[in-house]
C-alpha cells in the first residue's frame, strides 16, 4: 500500500495590523514566551505585541546568519527560562534560526516576519549556513511553526529592496518546480501532494508579474493596499505551501543553484540578496532551457524592479576562470539532482552568456 508522508499546513494570519491580536492569538501557546530575531526587526516589532497577560522572558538577537554555532549558543540561553514557546521575529535567517532553536528545545514556534522577502514563516525547513559564510544544508522539521502572523503595516517598515528580493525567490518557484517535476507526469501518479504543490506554483509566478511594481510603490509609501497584499500572499503563502506539499526534488532547480554557486564569491555573498541572485539564476534556467519568451518577460519585470540582469550588472565579468567554483558548486548542489535532464556546467555558462548578451 503507498503510504503518503505526513503534511502538516500552516495556520497563518496576514493583513494590516494583525500583531494587535498577538495576545490572543498566541495564548494557546502558553503564557511564557522567549524571542530570537533580528536587532532592528525586535525593536520594530516587540513594541506591537502588547501581551499584557503573556509573560516575556527574553529578547535574543539571533547572531545575523543561521548557522549550528548560533543554534546552540541561543539553546544555552534559552533552556534555564523554560518558556512556553518560542516567537521567531525578523527574515529569513532569523526565522529558520529559530525554527532550529525551538526544535531542539521540543518548543512551539509562533514566526512573525518582518520581511516580505521569503517563504520561511511557513515552512518546515531551515536554510543552514557555514560558519564561514556559504551555504551549508538544509535542515528539514515534522512541520511549520505552529502559528505565523503576517503584519503588513510591520512589514513596510523594512528597506524596501528586500521585498524586490522576495518576488525574485518567489518568482523562482514556478519555472523550477514546474521543470523539475516535467518527466515525472505527477497527474497520473499517487503523489497528489506534490500535483497540488507543482500546480500551486503558477501563484507564485503571475501574481506577482502582474501586481509588483503596484506593489513597491505601495511600500515604498508605507500605504499597504491590494497589490502588496496579493504580492505578500504569493511570496511567504504560495511559496510555502509548494515547498510543505510539493516533494522536496520538486522545490528548487537551476536558479538557487546558481545562487548558492555565485555566493562562493565573497563580494557577492555580501552586496547581494539571496532573492536577487535566485532572479538572476531563474533567467539562466529559463534561457538554458529554452523558454526564451519567459525569460524575457521575466527580464523585462526584474529590470522594471531595478533587479540585476547580469552579471555585469553585478560587477562579474563573463570569464570562464573565474567563475569555476561557482559553476562547480551550482551542478553539485542538492537542488540538482532531480531535473529533467543533464545540466552540465558547459551548459549553465553558455546561458549565461546568451543573457549577458542582451538579446532576450
Amino acid at each position: 500500500m503507498y503510504t503518503q508522508p505526513l503534511v502538516v499546513l500552516p495556520t497563518f494570519a496576514i493583513g494590516r495590523g494583525i500583531l494587535r491580536d498577538f495576545e490572543r492569538m498566541a495564548a494557546p501557546l502558553g503564557s511564557r514566551f522567549s524571542v530570537v530575531g533580528g536587532n532592528r526587526a525586535m525593536k520594530a516589532g516587540l513594541p506591537l505585541l502588547g501581551a499584557a497577560s503573556l509573560t516575556l522572558l527574553d529578547a535574543l538577537p539571533f547572531g545575523g546568519e543561521c548557522t549550528d554555532s548560533a543554534v546552540s549558543r541561543l539553546c544555552a540561553r534559552l533552556s534555564g527560562n523554560r518558556p512556553d514557546f518560542l516567537v521567531g521575529m525578523g527574515g529569513g535567517k532569523a526565522i529558520d534560526t529559530a525554527k532550529m532553536v525551538a526544535h531542539a528545545l521540543h518548543l512551539p514556534l509562533l514566526s512573525i516576519p518582518t520581511l516580505i522577502s521569503n517563504c520561511a514563516p511557513i515552512t518546515a525547513l531551515s536554510v543552514v549556513y557555514r560558519e564561514d559564510g556559504p551555504f551549508d544544508r538544509f535542515e528539514f522539521f515534522p512541520g511549520p511553526p505552529a502559528l505565523t502572523l503576517i503584519d503588513l503595516d510591520l512589514a513596510v517598515t523594512a528597506p524596501w529592496e528586500y521585498l524586490r528580493a522576495g518576488m525574485g525567490d518567489a518568482l523562482a518557484k514556478y519555472p523550477e518546480s514546474t521543470f523539475s517535476a516535467r518527466n515525472d507526469r505527477l497527474g497520473e501518479t499517487m503523489d497528489h501532494m506534490s500535483l497540488m504543490g507543482v500546480t500551486l506554483s503558477s501563484t507564485c509566478w503571475e501574481p506577482i508579474l502582474r501586481f509588483g511594481e503596484a506593489a513597491i510603490r505601495e511600500f515604498r509609501e508605507g500605504r499597504p493596499g491590494t497589490a502588496l497584499d496579493i504580492v505578500a500572499r504569493s511570496i511567504i503563502l504560495s511559496a510555502g505551501l509548494v515547498s510543505l506539499l510539493a516533494h522536496d526534488s520538486y522545490n528548487c532547480a537551476l536558479a538557487h543553484s546558481i545562487c548558492y554557486g555565485l555566493q562562493l564569491i565573497p563580494r557577492v555573498e555580501k552586496e547581494f540578496l539571496h532573492g536577487d541572485l535566485v532572479a538572476y539564476g531563474a533567467l539562466v534556467q529559463l534561457v538554458l532551457d529554452g523558454q526564451m519568451d519567459q525569460a524575457s518577460r521575466l527580464r523585462r519585470f526584474l529590470q522594471s524592479i531595478g533587479t540585476p540582469t547580469s552579471l555585469r550588472q553585478m560587477g562579474l565579468c563573463l570569464d570562464r576562470p573565474a567563475l569555476e567554483a561557482s559553476l562547480y558548486a551550482a551542478v553539485t548542489a542538492p537542488d540538482m539532482e532531480h531535473l529533467p535532464y543533464t545540466v552540465t556546467a558547459e551548459m549553465i555558462f553558455a546561458a549565461m552568456t546568451l543573457v549577458e548578451s542582451d538579446s532576450l
